[in-house]
């Protein structure tokens, strides 16, 4: 077999011949030191866990923490340029609010408003200073003295008052003899004795003492409430009996007591007034005017009395003022519109008891004396019925004239 070729440059060692041997010196130094390294890799992990064991359980937990401190702090410095800041959710939207949101157009955006948003909190860096020429100053001018301007009153309280409202126009009685005097009892011959006028409120809602006033001697005027039933029957049963009649109207008042069904409120516009007057005005016949049930708060308001004049004078209607408040707007509008009117002189039973009706009934005969007329106002109360059953029947020996309303119009 030929023998084998060797690749130039390539001899065999001869048989016997020693190898190459590298540098003992060197092989000796890197040795040495890597020993060294290894010892001193031992100590330091030996003199660590001595440490550790050292420190006990508060100070592996500090260390601990430390050592998380440091790996988050690593982390967030590799992801410093894209952190994600996640964006609150707002309120979950119904599934109508979700379809209407995914149907709608999307609205254009406008580059220039978002722009000036992100840069609107920015300041603004200030170029550099113009040159200003030097020129001579000017001699200062002299002070001129402005004239003080006065106060400017705020602007609230310079705002003009609301005018009043307009009141209703004058209606012209109807022709011919106006209702008050068509349905007045006949007015008794004047003797010149003082006379005096009784005048029951409340009448019809409560029937039995409402048949006890009307069977009293009279003349009385009697004043029913328009939301009382069978006011025809019970109205023609007391004219029958000589009393003349009117319409007690609910008002409202400035307390919290009830007026009751269709009382006249001061919120109320002209033409709600103007109705529930005509259905107070119609729940019977044969009246000749009417007076206030309650009403302290709406005699006062000038606007509503407008319109109750404006009715009665367009009616030919009277109207007695119970004085529920003094101040009452009825005397100025009453005359504008041509109204008769009179006044309460006296509550009979305030004092609801025996002893207060006998003193009103005394008060009444004082200012009846020195007036000569007295109007006094009652109510179908048991103490006030048995006081006027026997007070009544004296007038007559004690000088007085017991008149209806209508005959105490002057």
């Amino acid at each position: 077999m030929p023998p084998r070729s060797r690749p130039p440059g390539n001899k065999a060692p001869r048989p016997g011949a020693a190898r190459p041997q590298p540098p003992r010196g060197r092989v000796r130094v890197d040795a040495g030191a890597a020993k060294r390294g290894r010892d001193r890799l031992v100590r330091a992990r030996r003199a660590t866990l001595i440490w550790l064991s050292r420190l006990g359980n508060g100070g592996r937990i500090a260390l601990g923490l430390l050592a998380l401190l440091l790996v988050a702090g690593g982390m967030t410095a590799l992801l410093g340029q894209e952190r994600y800041h996640p964006v609150p959710a707002g309120p979950a939207l119904t599934p109508m609010e979700e379809e209407a949101d995914a149907t709608a157009p999307d609205e254009p955006e406008d580059a220039g408003d978002e722009d000036a948003a992100e840069t609107a909190d920015l300041p603004s860096r200030p170029g550099p200073a113009p040159t200003v020429p030097e020129q001579p100053a000017a001699p200062a001018p002299a002070p001129v003295e402005e004239p003080v301007k006065p106060a400017v009153p705020p602007q609230v309280a310079a705002l003009p008052a609301a005018p009043p409202r307009p009141l209703p126009p004058l209606v012209a009685p109807p022709a011919g003899t106006p209702a008050w005097k068509h349905f007045a009892l006949p007015t008794p011959a004047a003797t010149g004795q003082p006379r005096i006028v009784i005048v029951i409120d409340d009448m019809g809602v409560d029937r039995h003492r409402s048949d006890k006033v009307a069977s009293l001697p009279g003349p009385l005027t009697l004043a029913w409430l328009p939301y009382a039933r069978d006011l025809p029957q019970q109205t023609e049963k007391a004219r029958t009996h000589g009393h003349e009649l009117i319409v007690h109207m609910p008002m409202e008042p400035t307390g919290k007591e009830d007026p009751g069904p269709g009382a006249l409120l001061t919120r109320l516009d002209e033409v709600a007034l103007r109705q529930r007057l005509t259905a107070n005005l119609s729940a019977f016949q044969g009246f000749v005017g009417i007076n206030n049930h309650m009403g302290s708060r709406f005699t006062a308001d000038r606007a509503g009395m407008a319109v109750v004049m404006a009715e009665l004078g367009a009616r030919g209607l009277m109207f007695l003022d119970s004085r529920t408040t003094a101040t009452t707007a009825a005397g100025p509008l009453s005359a504008h519109y041509h109204v008769p009117m009179l006044s309460r002189d006296v509550f009979l039973d305030h004092v609801m008891t025996a002893q207060g009706v006998a003193a009103s009934l005394a008060k009444v005969e004082q200012i009846a004396r020195k007036n000569g007329l007295a109007i006094a106002i009652g109510h179908p109360h048991d103490v006030t019925i048995a006081a006027l059953s026997q007070w009544l029947p004296t007038l007559q020996a004690k000088g007085f004239q017991l008149v209806p309303l209508t005959a105490a119009v002057k």
